[in-house]
């Protein structure tokens, strides 16, 4: 079986590459991920004025992953500068919830774990600096509408239990279009998304954690620029996720 902890952080990193921004789009779209040909993940992503959410589940895939459900929300109180972020993983009947709470762009630092134990690198305060949850993260991220091939950008993160950086770097990958159902989108310049561990990780996982990539494949749709594809490759398998259905409002 794969290991949990990392499969909760590719959960993160497909979260934050899959949040549709544009409010030219639909307010809600859905996405497919592959594994061995067969479709075992399913997520949907909801964005209103207030409120962002996700909702992933999966059907479990023998021998590497086991069925989970996971939601993660933020919540955006503009008029008083306040934003709460939420993580619930559900799987076998057992439940992980993290949250935390920004007041004034500074994470309120009562009731958070920050000392995990001898094995974990501990989260000082200076960590939570200039950090953003992990669903307001892709908005400067990948859907600035800015992003060209150079893909040059990066945000600190914190998601109530690591703290972490994801960065843009390069990509020479050669696929021109990307065909799922039926639909065809073609690529304009692809990017890869890299992970970089800060703290709260287990020391012995940094190395693993740091090796964490994904492939993203940019497509122009009417005027905005947004991912249609994404791939990454575990110790055993390729995992692959499609854009499969925009809902308009």
């Amino acid at each position: 079986m794969v290991d949990l902890f990392m499969v909760k952080k590719i959960l993160i990193l497909f979260s934050l590459i899959l949040f549709q921004s544009s409010n030219l789009y639909s307010r809600e779209f859905h996405y497919q991920v592959y594994g061995l040909n067969f479709n075992f993940m399913n997520l949907k992503f909801n964005i209103s004025e207030k409120k962002l959410y996700s909702i992933i589940n999966s059907k479990g895939l023998v021998g590497y992953f086991i069925s989970f459900k996971n939601i993660i929300q933020t919540t955006n109180h503009k008029e008083q500068d306040i934003l709460n972020y939420y993580f619930n993983l559900q799987k076998k009947n057992k439940e992980k919830i993290y949250y935390f709470k920004k007041i004034n762009n500074q994470v309120v630092l009562s009731n958070l774990k920050f000392n995990k134990g001898k094995a974990y690198k501990v989260i000082n305060s200076s960590d939570l600096i200039d950090i953003t949850d992990p669903l307001t993260a892709v908005y400067k991220i990948l859907f600035s509408n800015n992003l060209n091939s150079n893909c040059n950008t990066k945000q600190n993160i914190y998601d109530g239990d690591d703290v972490y950086q994801i960065f843009l770097t390069k990509s020479n990958l050669t696929k021109t279009f990307i065909t799922f159902k039926n639909k065809k989108h073609n690529i304009i310049f692809t990017c890869k998304i890299n992970y970089k561990a800060i703290a709260g990780h287990k020391f012995e996982r940094e190395k693993d954690l740091n090796s964490m990539y994904l492939d993203v494949y940019f497509a122009k749709v009417k005027n905005d620029i947004i991912p249609v594809y994404f791939e990454t490759r575990t110790k055993f398998i390729t995992l692959k996720m499609y854009l499969s259905t925009v809902l308009r409002p």
